[in-house]
């Protein structure tokens, strides 16, 4: 029986992710796979981000987790999801970053940078204290997100030229290991059994230390506000008395 650090699982991502890999069979013929699938994965590509952003369009749930233009794009001034289609300036960026995500996979080699790019694309949807940007998108949405990705990806390689079909077999299989381990690097930025960094801590202290400040701002507004009144209904409860005992 291999023994496995637990702590180290939730603080050496290469570690992390070598385990889930593992785990999952997820091998380095695997990796060779999915890498030798870039000639046909390049021409796909714009068919499978088109058809992951007709999924997210059909939920309102999900359209405004994306329409949403947190990155504050030039000339953008509509809030209003109803507004956003799929020529809006924040649609269209973010079907760039998912296209760049999917030539990437098939690109880069498969090394600590890559593993850490991974998992900064979980990290990114969250709104962990550590992260600059303010995007917060559930976790069943990502899961959700995930599961349609990994099943347009099989689907059009299934459907792809004229691969020999044990190498199509094993290709659809090395995808189907791999988007598992990417939602893990999503699930580790939600789970609450993760253990937080040292950084980590800091932020959440201090964000807990910022909803405890505004709480008790709240309590003393609502306490200035009540004494208010009551030196309001005070004075006009004296006055009414005083009219009536002196007949004024």
């Amino acid at each position: 029986m291999e023994r496995i650090d637990r702590e180290r699982l939730h603080t050496d991502l290469d570690y992390r992710f070598e385990y889930v890999s593992r785990f999952v069979g997820f091998t380095e013929a695997d990796r060779d796979l999915i890498s030798k699938s870039a000639p046909v994965v390049a021409e796909l590509v714009p068919a499978i981000v088109d058809a992951v952003y007709e999924k997210i369009h059909n939920y309102d749930v999900t359209w405004a987790s994306l329409a949403q233009d947190r990155e504050r794009h030039a000339g953008w001034s509509s809030r209003k999801e109803e507004d956003v289609t799929m020529g809006s300036e924040v649609i269209v960026f973010r079907k760039t970053i998912l296209a760049k995500y999917l030539k990437r996979l098939v690109t880069s080699k498969w090394d600590s940078a890559l593993i850490a790019y991974l998992d900064w694309v979980g990290h990114v949807h969250t709104s962990t204290p550590t992260k600059r940007s303010n995007a917060n998108v559930e976790y069943i949405h990502c899961v959700a997100m995930l599961g349609y990705l990994s099943g347009a990806v099989v689907e059009m390689l299934q459907t792809a030229g004229n691969w020999d079909q044990a190498l199509r077999d094993a290709t659809v299989n090395a995808y189907v290991k791999f988007f598992w381990i990417q939602n893990d690097l999503f699930a580790r930025y939600y789970v609450k059994d993760r253990v937080l960094s040292e950084d980590e801590k800091v932020a959440v202290a201090r964000e807990e230390l910022a909803k405890e400040a505004d709480v008790r701002r709240g309590m003393q507004h609502r306490t200035l506000v009540t004494a208010m009144l009551g030196t309001a209904a005070g004075i006009v409860i004296g006055s009414a008395v005083c009219r009536r005992i002196f007949h004024i």
